[in-house]
């Protein structure tokens, strides 16, 4: 686990991190592979952090069957939260183990134990295995113990017990970022040029509130489920970023497979990045 560097989002006071962070920043050659130095090449490069209680290899292999036929001008990167799971994965019967979470909540979502652990392993893996281009986070909080609502989805999420919730990789991606606007998070990284983020919406979590108070300036690319049971949370979240596109799907909460005139507007949206770091100025 990375010393912390000086990482200026506080941790709760009221609780420890749960459990003790992996080793490895991939579950899998295949998965840590991609997040090795490499030379530079002419794609854009993608930080990807996985949702609750999965994987940096369940994300990619979600990623991959979602075939949004980028690899041409992006790599995706994915890294492991730095727990352990510490509940049951909702996933399990499709994705095979280990799982991870980011931090841990309060039943209220207002308390959150771990942040300062999870920002200093993200700053960690940007100063080496970076640099990367953007920053794209799926999925986030399940509210079963708030609103008692039991969604059972087209990802693979089924009824669960949770008396603690795990906050995603869409919720974390989206607060970090508009945090680090404000000097408060991801402090002596370079700034993201763009953000992805897929079933996210606002964290409750006290400490993340400010991320929210201004608008966020980093572009950004929202992907909505019509079948999505946080629909309404993810289209709260877009109002929070200043330059907000939008690509909704007919599917639930997963990382989907989208129609001919959607794919055109994701591989455009990559493209404009791909084009301003690459094309020659005039």
């Amino acid at each position: 686990m990375a010393a912390n560097d000086g990482s200026k989002v506080p941790a709760s006071s009221s609780g420890k991190p749960p459990g003790k962070s992996p080793s490895g920043s991939s579950s899998s050659k295949k998965a840590d592979s991609s997040a090795k130095a490499n030379p530079p090449s002419r794609k854009l490069r993608v930080l990807c952090l996985h949702g609750l209680r999965t994987s940096a290899k369940i994300m990619q292999q979600q990623v991959e069957l979602a075939q949004w036929a980028l690899e041409d001008i992006v790599e995706f990167v994915y890294m492991n939260a730095p727990f352990p799971a510490t509940g049951k994965s909702d996933v399990e019967k499709r994705f095979e183990p280990p799982y991870f979470e980011w931090y841990q909540a309060n039943q209220d979502y207002s308390e959150i134990y771990g942040l300062e652990e999870a920002s200093v392993h993200i700053i960690d893996f940007i100063k080496t295995r970076g640099p990367f281009d953007g920053l794209m986070g799926f999925s986030q909080k399940l509210e079963l113990v708030q609103s008692g609502f039991k969604p059972g989805c087209s990802c693979g999420h089924n009824n669960v017990d949770v008396e603690a919730s795990s906050l995603r990789g869409a919720v974390l991606a989206g607060a970090l970022v508009g945090l680090q606007e404000k000097g408060l998070a991801l402090p002596d990284v370079p700034r993201f040029t763009f953000i992805v983020l897929i079933g996210g919406c606002r964290s409750k979590a006290l400490v993340l509130r400010p991320a929210y108070f201004d608008p966020i300036l980093t572009p950004s690319l929202h992907f909505i489920g019509e079948k999505d049971f946080m629909k309404e949370g993810g289209e709260l979240l877009i109002t929070s970023f200043k330059d907000a596109t939008v690509i909704h799907h007919p599917h639930g909460h997963l990382i989907p497979r989208l129609g001919d005139e959607e794919l055109k507007t994701c591989r455009a949206y990559f493209q404009k990045y791909f084009d301003l770091k690459f094309s020659p100025k005039s």
